[in-house]
Order: C-alpha cells, then structure tokens, then sequence
C-alpha cells in the first residue's frame, strides 16, 4: 500500500467532512478513496472514522492518528521546499478557526497577510471551540476564554477585554451612564450562545474598588456576529471585546463609556495539535493576528 497516498487521502476526508467532498478535492472517484481508507484501516488495526451516524466523524484512535498525520505531512512538505534549496515559506492552504468577535478584527486586515504571503490561501470558520480542530480538520483555532484540559496544546497570543459603549444616537435619546450603577437605568444588547442564558451581571474594577451590576436585557444576539452592528444601530448600551470596536470607535459610530471602570479581560489562545512542529502559514497567522490584538486599544 503506499502509505503517503493513504495518509494524504484520510486527511484531506477529515478536512473535507465526507468522502464525496474529499473525492471532489482529490479528484478521484469515491470508490477508490473508500478502498485506500479502509486498506489503511485493516493495516493499522482500528477504525479510523465512525459511519454510523449521517455525520462522518473520527474514533479516538482516529482523533489520535490524525494529528500526528498532519505533522507528518506538514514536516515533510517543508522539507521537499528546503532540498529544493528554498527557505520554507507559508504555502497552501491554511483552515483556521476564531471566536466571533475576532472576525471583526482579523476580516477587514486580511488583505495585508495575503499580500505579504502569495502563495498562502485562508478558510475560516467562526467557532470558540478546541475541539473543532479535530472536528472539522482545522489547523489552529483562536479561541477566548477558559479552556477545558486536552491534549490539544495551547498559546496565550493577548487578552480580550471588555469595553462598555454605545451608540452617539441611543446616548442622545437616554443620557450617558456615568457609573455602572446608572446601567440599571438603560437598554443593553447581551451575547449568549443558544444553550445558555445570557450573562446580565457584569463585573467592573476601578482601582481597588470592584462593582458587579445586572443590567436590563432589550435584545439577545446568539450569534455573536451582530453584537457591534445592533449597537451602531442604537438598540442600547453593549459589551464587545476592546479590539470588537475599536475601527468603530475611532470611526465615531460607537462612544466607550466609563473609561475610567475596566471590564473583565480573557486570554485569547492559539491552540494546535502540535507544540513541535508549526508549518509556516500557521507562524505566519499567529503573528499577524498576534500584532492587531495588541495594536493600541481604544481607551
């Protein structure tokens, strides 16, 4: 059996999240990806994917296999470049995943990574999950927040903080908060995911003195991606992370409130399979999201 072609078949079905979507990729008929598969399957000894469900979706030894497939693959990728006597530079396709509210950030920027690397291409999804890694056969994930303990490995890359505003039109119709007590007193538009109740208590700190309020709820986004824009249209007082806002800040579409109270702040982590080998479009990514998380906030 030539293992590389059945590596490079069972990852790209990984990546792909069907064997007719792989087959496409690959331009081979699905019959022959089928039979490569489960040659590779009768060699190793396990199962590599559970077919049982309408969704194709790995088995633990999949899960495990898989990872270290894409660093096989990836490390020897680089090498075919550098005995070519070329220096390894970020290439093909790179699947990353992000938190909402970094689309807001990362999008409107992703022209200047693409210029500074031709030959590179960028597929995302929005999702904070880890787990969409494996899942969805990504190469790294920028998540926010606490992670729960895996095998996954995990980069602290900056901090998310958040920042109270609103817009110029809904202050001039309800007066401006100076305190957050005076919250009590408005409309706030809250983010929560569909299977949680959204968070009304926010939490404030001014120097050593720290203040948690609940806020009336106007509108629930479940999304996470119309946060900012219910905001710019005046639907009340919102909580977006710092770098969420900030081109809509300096815009004058959207006012900080109460600079001098700061919000909560969460780690903004990179996580990957592998802490060993990083193939150079992921450093190339990493870096340049890296430098507009920290570009200078807004208050």
């Amino acid at each position: 059996m030539d293992k590389l072609r059945a590596l490079t078949f069972f990852s790209r079905t990984v990546e792909a999240g069907s064997f007719a979507a792989a087959a496409r990729a690959l331009d081979v008929v699905p019959s022959a990806l089928s039979k490569t598969i489960g040659a590779l399957e009768r060699e190793l000894g396990f199962t590599l994917f559970n077919r049982s469900t309408r969704k194709l979706s790995l088995t633990v030894e999949g899960e495990a296999y898989y990872t270290r497939c894409r660093q096989v693959l990836a490390e020897l990728e680089d090498a075919e470049v550098m005995a070519r006597g070329g220096s390894v530079q970020p290439q093909g396709t790179l699947r990353v995943g992000m938190h909402p509210a970094l689309r807001s950030v990362v999008f409107p920027e992703i022209g200047r990574l693409l210029e500074s690397n031709p030959r590179m291409k960028v597929e995302t999804f929005i999702t904070n999950s880890p787990t969409a890694l494996l899942d969805r056969g990504l190469d790294v994930v920028l998540c926010i927040g606490r992670l729960a303990d895996s095998t996954l490995v995990a980069r602290r890359i900056g901090w998310a903080q958040f920042v109270v505003c609103a817009s110029p039109d809904y202050l001039h119709r309800w007066g401006e908060p100076k305190r957050p007590q005076d919250l009590a007193q408005h409309r706030t538009i809250i983010y929560a995911r569909p299977d949680e109740e959204p968070n009304t208590r926010w939490e404030f700190t001014r120097g050593r003195e720290r203040q948690v309020v609940t806020v009336p709820v106007g509108m629930v986004v479940r999304d996470g991606v119309g946060l900012v824009d219910a905001g710019i249209g005046g639907g009340g007082v919102l909580r977006p992370y710092e770098f969420a806002a900030r081109r809509y800040v300096a815009a004058g579409t959207l006012r900080v409130l109460m600079p001098d109270w700061s919000g909560a702040k969460h780690a903004v982590c990179a996580v990957s399979s592998s802490s060993r080998h990083v193939p150079a479009k992921v450093r190339a990514f990493l870096e340049f999201a890296h430098a507009l998380i920290l570009d200078q906030p807004v208050c």
